[in-house]
Formats: C-alpha cells, sequence, structure tokens
C-alpha cells in the first residue's frame, strides 16, 4: 500500500471505506438480493432487473448536478447523505413487498449511489488532496474499494443463508449507517480555504468532449467484455471451475494494473499513458477469441484487466489536469453522465447482438473495435497542439 502524510490518512481511508461499502451493499450484492427477492415475493428477473436498470439511470442523470454541488459546498454533507440515503434505500427494500416501491427504494438507491461512488469521492479528495499525494490516495482508495465484491460477496451471501433477505437488507444498510456516520465526523466542513473562490462555470470544449467520448467508449468496452467472458468460455468448452477462474482473474488483474499505473505515470504521462490503456484494451478483447489456445485467452485476460484497472486511475489524473480541481466536479459529472448510460445500457446491446448473431464472436470484434479508436481518438487529441491538453496531461 503506497505511504499518505499522515494529516491525510483519515481522509483517504474514510473515503475508501465509503467507497467499499457503497459498492459493496448498492452494486454488488444486487445479483444476490435480486435473486434472494425473485424467490422471497415471486417477481421475475426482468422485474427486479428493471429495477436496478433504473437507479443506474438515475446516477447517469445526476451526475452533472452532483458534480456541481460538490464544487460549491464540498463533500461533508453530500457523501453523508448520500450514505444515509442509501441505507434508507435498502431499508425501504427490506420492507416492502410491492413492486412500486420496490422501484421507489432502488431509485433512492440510485441517487445514493451517484452521492458515494468514485465520481463524488475522487471530487472530495481533489479538493483536499493535491500534486502526488493525491495520486497516491486516489491508489489506495481504488485498491481498497477494489476489493468490495471480494468482501460483499460472500457477506451478502451469509447474511441470506443466515436470517434471510430482510436481515440482509437490514445488515447491509446498518453498514452504510456506520460508514456515514464516520465520513460526518471526519471529513471538513467544506473545501479547503483556498478553494473557495468564485469559478467561472464548467463548459465543456472540444477536447473534453473526445475525453468523454474515449472513456465511454472505454466503459462500453470493459462492461461488454466482463458480461461476456464466462459464458463465451462455457460455450468454448472450458470446464465451468476453470471458467469461473479465469473471470475471476479479470478482476484480479485489475489491482496490479493500478499499482502499476503510478510510476509510469511519473515517466509516461497521463495522456500517452491513457492511449497506450485504451489500445491494450482493444487488442486484449481480440485475444479472447482465440478460445482454443488457452494461454492466448489467459493472457488477454490479464491484459485486460490490468488495462481496465489503471484506467480507473487515469480518468481522474487526465481530467484533473484538462479541467482542475476547482471545477472538477462539474466535470466528472459531465463526463460521468454518457459514461454511465454506457454502463446501464450495455448489457442490452450485447445481449441482442448475441440473440441476433448466435455467436460471441461479433460482439468481441465490435468491442475490440470500440477500444481500439477510443485509443485513436485520443491519440489525435495528443498531437494537435492548440486543444488545451498537452502530451505531458
Amino acid at each position: 500500500m503506497p505511504s499518505l502524510p499522515a494529516s491525510t490518512r483519515p481522509l483517504v481511508w474514510t473515503l475508501a471505506l465509503l467507497s467499499t461499502v457503497s459498492y459493496g451493499a448498492l452494486y454488488y450484492a444486487q445479483p444476490l438480493l435480486a435473486v434472494a427477492t425473485e424467490h422471497a415475493l415471486g417477481w421475475s428477473r426482468v422485474q427486479t432487473g428493471l429495477a436496478f436498470t433504473l437507479a443506474l439511470l438515475v446516477t447517469a442523470f445526476l451526475a452533472p448536478a452532483v458534480g456541481r454541488a460538490l464544487d460549491a459546498r464540498g463533500g461533508r454533507t453530500l457523501l453523508t447523505g448520500g450514505a444515509f440515503l442509501g441505507a434508507l434505500a435498502l431499508l425501504t427494500l427490506a420492507l416492502t413487498s410491492s413492486y412500486p416501491l420496490f422501484i421507489t427504494g432502488w431509485l433512492l438507491a440510485g441517487v445514493a449511489m451517484s452521492l458515494t461512488f468514485y465520481e463524488a469521492v475522487f471530487t472530495v479528495l481533489g479538493q483536499q488532496v493535491q500534486g502526488a499525494a493525491r495520486t497516491r490516495a486516489t491508489l489506495t482508495i481504488t485498491l481498497i474499494a477494489g476489493l468490495a465484491s471480494t468482501i460483499f460477496v460472500p457477506l451478502t451471501t451469509a447474511l441470506l443463508e443466515g436470517g434471510g433477505l430482510r436481515v440482509a437488507f437490514v445488515s447491509l444498510a446498518a453498514l452504510l449507517l456506520g460508514v456515514g456516520a464516520l465520513t460526518w465526523r471526519v471529513l471538513p466542513p467544506r473545501a479547503r480555504k483556498e478553494r473557495d473562490v468564485q469559478v467561472v462555470p464548467f463548459t465543456p470544449d472540444s477536447p473534453f468532449v473526445r475525453l468523454t467520448l474515449a472513456f465511454t467508449l472505454a466503459r462500453v468496452v470493459t462492461v461488454g467484455v466482463g458480461l461476456q467472458l464466462a459464458p463465451l468460455l462455457l460455450a468454448a468448452g472450458y470446464r465451468p471451475a476453470l471458467a469461473a477462474t479465469l473471470t475471476g482473474l479479470l478482476g484480479l488483474a485489475a489491482l496490479p494494473g493500478r499499482v502499476v499505473f503510478v510510476p509510469l505515470l511519473a515517466r509516461v504521462g497521463a495522456l500517452p499513458l491513457t492511449v497506450v490503456l485504451l489500445a491494450q484494451l482493444g487488442l486484449a478483447s481480440l485475444l479472447l477469441l482465440f478460445t482454443h489456445w488457452p494461454l492466448l485467452v489467459g493472457l488477454g485476460i490479464v491484459a485486460f484487466g490490468l488495462a481496465s484497472g489503471a484506467l480507473t486511475l487515469a480518468r481522474v489524473e487526465v481530467l484533473l489536469r484538462h479541467s482542475g480541481a476547482a471545477v472538477f466536479g462539474a466535470a466528472n459529472g459531465w463526463m460521468a453522465r454518457p459514461v454511465n448510460l454506457a454502463q446501464a445500457w450495455t448489457p442490452l446491446g450485447v445481449g441482442l447482438l448475441f440473440t441476433w448473431t448466435g455467436r460471441y464472436a461479433p460482439a468481441l470484434l465490435l468491442l475490440a473495435a470500440l477500444g481500439l479508436f477510443s485509443a485513436w481518438t485520443l491519440r489525435t487529441l495528443a498531437r494537435q497542439s492548440s486543444v488545451g491538453v498537452s502530451a505531458d496531461v
């Protein structure tokens, strides 16, 4: 774990804990909670899936407003409120047998996600920590929050098996209440004094639109490959245990990808390094087509995981250098809307493509092309001298 200045450790560890619990309780626990809800209430996968999709759409549409609010007010009230709202959402889900109220609970959860996930957390971090310390802090948060699925999938399973659906919802809500109280205690009331100045409202320029396009396409690629990897391997004849292991390796490789990103950032620069990572996503997607060559598939999985993990940090670094910390929340929120919309609709898109073709290869070829196109988009941006983003970004 990278060393942090002593003065920033309480803040960084609190934000890391908030991210971990929020992602775990509101995102990674959802598939397990959905299945249990279907069994308990007799609802279909379409009903539970629609509710979660609506929650993700809420995060996308609220992102710009949340970013502007964080820039103006700091994060103490908003992040704490997000954690408490997440707890209220889970308690609502625990007490309902009505589908409209179930939808309402997930809509509340969507608002909570927009206030506690990476976009909000990184905005607050940028207000409080600068320079190399911020990069180390961002790495620390992503390394810890990257374990959210590892922690909360077995935890949610144990809660469901030990106490049932209602106990699981209430227990996860209690965790969010606890981390919300800690957030209120540790975070300062507002951003630092030097940030409390009038700033020019954020207006996306042409380079920023290109950055947004590149990271949106990258999210389509990462979600699309993540959804199809296990079914692809099973369809190719891989044993279920091996397919599960290789799929798990995709997420595991993201952690060293984030660690390696920091020293490479100092040597290469954020924008050139991001170009390489996006190209790596596309090329790694192509390797997954060679299912008869397990070694190539394994290499593709590791390369893809390394790149996707590092891109979490790359987005923060590129965006901060382009827009600055004073309007980072607004810029990040503006970018988050299409990125999160892509995340919400990609499952439907790749599912339809598989339905039409009956094969995984067309979707993988399309995803590979999108990854390479996103790299080309940023490469042409880096070559232009008048775009406002230099190759040192």
